[in-house]
């Protein structure tokens, strides 16, 4: 076996940069995507936000530096059309001029209301639209031929920017009103949408639902976290909204996902966080095919530093350089010119690297979401020199292990490159025909085509680095053919590796296709812990189309099935939704059946509210978790608070704190009990928004007091449960708006514990 993989290998090495043929893709007959939106080489696609410009020098001078490839920043409509029919874009003008003089592009937001229209507000009349037509019909054609990407609006599901309220059929009138206009006077002009605030499922879905998809060349989202939750937990995000897309989209149509705006305030995070986040978060972007990455900002816009809308820049208010700043000159001074190859796995899915190529040259980014240690990446992997995300040169690089933190790290290879490295450029570099080629000789288990035997060969290694690369080459190849033809290398991935990455890539283009024959190789992905949110998307995703086909029982049969294997929340809410809105009643039991089986708490005793004016007061506490008797009252400020029983009903059972007291800024409490067997090592789940704080058996083990939106299973605290009774005690601090919180039960390895039978 070793004798023939080295034939291979060195019949491998001959072809691995030969010349590439002119043939171009076919992609399952999809449109080309826009050639502004393509993955194309470093800088294009990596940019910042500019709130306004007046020609500053220091803003010229830096982001030439910078070597910055895109700035997106609005062109209001009510600063350009001040008389009714007049438009003056004077201003755009040198923003427009000045960018192109340093080989900049722009992504104008066209965005807002005007005061002659609609009062002022979004539009939301016949003649409001008609009158916004005509200022777009102008806006494409005075900058018809510049290359500039238009954006419909900026954050439509916040009513402060749609205003006064969020309507999505207005917004979808708006766009089916403007885009026509556009195209009209700039035939190549290139539309995207809908610039979601963070990641709005249910407000895209209905854009997509009302035809969004035929109107735009990509979608864009606001991906914003909090500085606890670093840009790699997009990833989960990006591949639920890429199967909506999919759902929905023209089939002859490529429509990438744009990381539009995003950004971490140093009112939050210290300034060496946001430079490691900035470089971590195009990083990631790249890893998930994002083809544009805007950074928000590019200049603090104020000086108070507790104020976080003044502080999202990568420079200060007087143009002094943050870490950001460095951060972003030296990716894309070290990556200029370089194209992502994609990521690689490693030993542990919280490591990562990705490989860019330009020409024969070959460099890679690593770190790591985990604490600091040693990788190895073989001692056939040379390494000219290194630096560190601001630029430092790394003093020491030994070729065979290397030290990785969450401090990404930019390594230099020598030729000759190892085998895996090879195999990796060959394969990102094949035609749609070439493609084609090997993944049918793999499935025939042909020997005659050298490099599907190669891959062949390396999957089957010892070596992690060759049949990681091997597992690559499935991913990548299964993306490059006709994707109804793409299922056969899909299961292949599934059934010959344990390999987290590569299975949760397959898993994802399966669901895309969402064919019935993968079930028997997805359904053992439901009991991975790494993979049984990939898995059940898969049965979801069926599922809906099922309630399609009004097969409603097969449906709920499915959705039983899967829920307890942690899928995204709206995944779940739009098939009862879609079950809802055709008419067919369920009873409230399944549902309760459902949340109790994957190990949600949905009988609590609620208290509140209680004050919160300030930061400190998030830390006050207004009761004892010790001395605490839900059977009393408290007494606070001359008044009296109680204790309120509320069993929450629904798949995923929230404490919705806000219909009971409000949405104000204060704090609650939310207890229960549980009653176990024996004594075990569990983890709680818990979603809140906003802050909270837990307690277990009078014992405080977790607070997290930040402003958020819930997201189910956000924070996983570890903990041991006793024999018999458990108190557990949470504390939701509500910063304003919407105020609610959930948590269950999962064992050490993160699957849920069944509580049907539990006694309370």
């Amino acid at each position: 076996m070793l004798k023939r993989i080295s034939v291979l290998c060195l019949s491998f090495i001959i072809i691995v940069f030969g010349c590439q043929s002119e043939e171009k893709p076919d992609f399952s007959n999809a449109l080309p995507t826009h050639h502004l939106l393509k993955m194309l080489p470093i800088p294009s696609g990596l940019g910042v936000n500019i709130h306004f410009y007046n020609g500053n020098k220091n803003d010229l001078k830096m982001l030439k530096d910078a070597g910055v490839g895109i700035v997106r920043m609005d062109v209001s409509w009510s600063g350009i059309e001040k008389l009714k029919g007049q438009y003056d874009f004077s201003h755009h003008d040198k923003l427009v001029k000045d960018l192109d003089s340093l080989g900049i592009s722009i992504l104008f937001i066209i965005d807002y209301g005007n005061p002659l229209y609609d009062d002022g507000l979004a539009p939301n009349s016949e003649n409001g639209r008609e009158a916004y037509k005509k200022f777009c019909s102008a806006l494409a054609q005075h900058y018809s031929g510049k290359n500039i990407i238009w954006e419909l609006w900026n954050e439509p599901n916040i009513d402060k920017f749609w205003h006064p309220k969020v309507n999505v059929d207005d917004y979808m009138k708006f766009c089916h009103t403007v885009v026509p206009a556009i195209r009209a006077k700039d035939k190549d002009a290139c539309i995207i949408a809908p610039a979601m605030s963070s990641f709005d499922m249910k407000f895209m879905e209905s854009c997509f639902q009302q035809g969004l998809l035929n109107l735009v060349d990509g979608v864009s989202v606001h991906p914003y976290r909090n500085s606890h939750l670093s840009p790699e937990t997009a990833f989960d995000e990006y591949q639920l909204l890429s199967i909506l897309i999919e759902q929905y989209k023209p089939r002859e149509k490529a429509i990438p996902i744009l990381s539009g705006e995003w950004g971490y305030t140093t009112s939050d995070a210290t300034r060496k966080l946001q430079g490691k986040y900035l470089a971590r978060q195009w990083l990631s972007n790249l890893a998930n095919d994002i083809p544009i990455s805007i950074w928000y900002d590019w200049h603090d816009d104020g000086k108070d530093p507790k104020e976080a809308e003044h502080n999202f820049g990568t420079v200060t208010w007087d143009y002094k350089e943050k870490p950001s700043y460095v951060a972003m000159k030296t990716f894309i001074n070290h990556f200029k010119g370089y194209k992502t190859l994609g990521r690689i796995s490693l030993d542990s899915l919280a490591d990562y690297m990705l490989i860019f190529q330009k020409e024969e040259k070959i460099r890679i980014a690593i770190w790591t979401t985990a604490s600091k240690h040693y990788i190895r990446l073989g001692k056939d992997l040379l390494l000219s020199q290194g630096v560190n995300y601001l630029g430092k040169v790394l003093s020491k690089i030994d070729d065979g292990k290397i030290e990785i933190s969450d401090e990404p790290i930019y390594l230099d290879l020598q030729s000759p490159y190892p085998a895996w490295i090879r195999l990796i450029t060959r394969i990102y570099n094949l035609t749609f025909t070439e493609a084609n080629n090997v993944s049918n000789s793999i499935i025939r288990n042909d020997k005659k085509n050298k490099l599907g035997n190669t891959i062949l060969s390396f999957l089957q290694t010892e070596n992690p680095l060759n049949s990681n690369a091997a597992l690559y080459s499935l991913n990548e190849l299964a993306r490059k053919i006709k994707r109804d033809e793409s299922l056969n290398l899909n299961h292949l991935i599934l059934e010959s590796s344990s390999e987290t990455l590569s299975n949760k890539k397959a898993l994802i283009e399966i669901t895309k296709i969402s064919s019935e024959k993968s079930m028997k190789y997805v359904t053992p992905k439901l009991k991975d812990s790494h993979l049984m949110t990939e898995a059940s998307l898969y049965f979801l995703t069926l599922a809906y189309k099922m309630v399609k086909d009004e097969k409603f029982v097969n449906a709920i049969k499915l959705l039983t099935k899967t829920v307890k294997y942690t899928p995204p929340r709206y995944a779940v809410d739009r098939i009862i939704e879609k079950i809802k809105n055709e008419g067919k009643n369920i009873d409230s039991k399944i549902f309760k059946q459902m949340a109790k089986s994957s190990g949600f708490i949905n009988d609590w005793n609620v208290i509140g509210s209680f004050p919160y004016r300030k930061k400190s007061d998030r830390t006050v506490e207004y009761l004892s978790a010790e001395l605490l008797d839900t059977s009393k009252s408290i007494q606070f400020n001359n008044s009296i608070r109680r204790w309120i029983n509320i069993k929450s009903d629904g798949v995923f059972p929230v404490i919705s704190l806000a219909e009971i007291y409000g949405r104000k800024k204060s704090i609650a409490y939310a207890y229960t009990e549980i009653n176990l067997r024996k004594n075990i090592a569990a983890i709680l789940k818990i979603g809140s928004n906003d802050g909270v704080a837990c307690w277990v058996n009078s014992k405080m083990i977790y607070e997290n007091y930040i402003g958020r939106a819930l997201t189910i299973d956000e924070d996983l605290v570890k903990v041991h449960l006793q024999k018999g009774k458990n108190r557990i005690l949470l504390k939701v601090v509500n910063e304003g708006n919407n105020w609610e919180a959930c948590l269950r039960i999962c064992d050490s390895d993160g699957k849920p514990i069944d509580l049907s039978h539990m006694k309370k």
